[in-house]
């Protein structure tokens, strides 16, 4: 049964565990989804303002910040060896556990959060006084270049929204952001299943420890690299267009690699359900 997948029987999980879902972080969800209304409370106090750029990079943080906590706080108890008797004698095979588990961590919490963020965010954005002058924009790829421009950057915004008009599709972008939301999930659902106590803390930790140590080591290869070197140096004089060309190639493998690192994420989290012994 544990790589079987019947849609009633996992339908019927899928809604225990959305029971228990809004049950034990329901009401997290909504202090998520406000959180920016402390902004809007500064503001009206002090009267200052928050520009939407500001805000809509909170509203991120939000929310991975919730995806980070919501394994813990939903399943934690799947790989205690008492607790845990509970989530193994559910009627259902690790598939549809795993399954569900994954759709509540890596789509679920991120939708309700950033949205509902959003929406509220909107109305307190409505009231002619609190700061908030404009609502949130969902920024596209050019704007995101004119902004930079704005911001006095190397490169024209009229020569780089070209360039990537040309060279450098949305969908790519698009994609690497949505691989990078499953692997924030997927890393603290493994961590979830790896860790017995102080869950989110621990995988957190790992992260920063296993992103410094790649960050020495990347640092190294390109202090002792003469080739580097020669390619950092010549960086400012590439034009718009090949500038682009090698951001777009580099993201294509970076998002190839990610790739590679979530299902691996997402497979040994698979398999910490299926083999944990109680």
């Amino acid at each position: 049964m544990n790589n079987t997948f019947e849609f009633n029987r996992f339908k019927n999980l899928l809604l225990n565990d959305g029971k228990k879902y809004f049950r034990n972080f329901g009401t997290a969800l909504i202090v998520f989804c406000c959180l920016n209304a402390i902004f809007w409370i500064i503001n009206l106090l002090f009267r200052t303002e928050t520009d939407s750029v500001t805000r809509f990079g909170m509203l991120c943080i939000w929310t991975a910040l919730a995806m980070m906590l919501v394994p813990e706080k939903v399943f934690g108890k799947a790989n205690l060896s008492r607790e845990g008797v509970g989530f193994a004698m559910l009627p259902a095979s690790s598939l549809e556990k795993f399954i569900s588990m994954f759709i509540y961590c890596a789509i679920v919490t991120p939708v309700i959060v950033f949205f509902g963020g959003y929406l509220v965010d909107t109305l307190l954005s409505l009231f002619p006084f609190g700061g908030f002058e404009k609502p949130i924009h969902l920024y596209t790829l050019n704007e995101i270049m004119r902004l930079a421009d704005d911001n006095k950057g190397v490169l024209q915004a009229g020569e780089m929204s070209v360039a990537f008009t040309d060279v450098f599709p949305v969908g790519v972008m698009r994609t690497s952001l949505y691989m990078g939301i499953i692997q924030w999930a997927a890393i603290f659902m493994l961590g979830n299943m790896l860790f017995k106590k102080h869950k989110a803390g621990k995988t957190f930790a790992c992260y920063l420890g296993i992103g410094y140590v790649l960050s020495t080591l990347f640092g190294l290869v390109l202090l002792t690299s003469d080739r580097l070197q020669q390619w950092l140096e010549t960086f400012e004089d590439f034009p718009a267009e090949e500038l682009v060309r090698q951001w777009h190639n580099a993201t294509i493998w970076g998002m190839i690699i990610g790739i590679l690192i979530t299902a691996l994420l997402l497979f040994f989290t698979y398999r910490k359900i299926k083999t944990q012994k109680y």
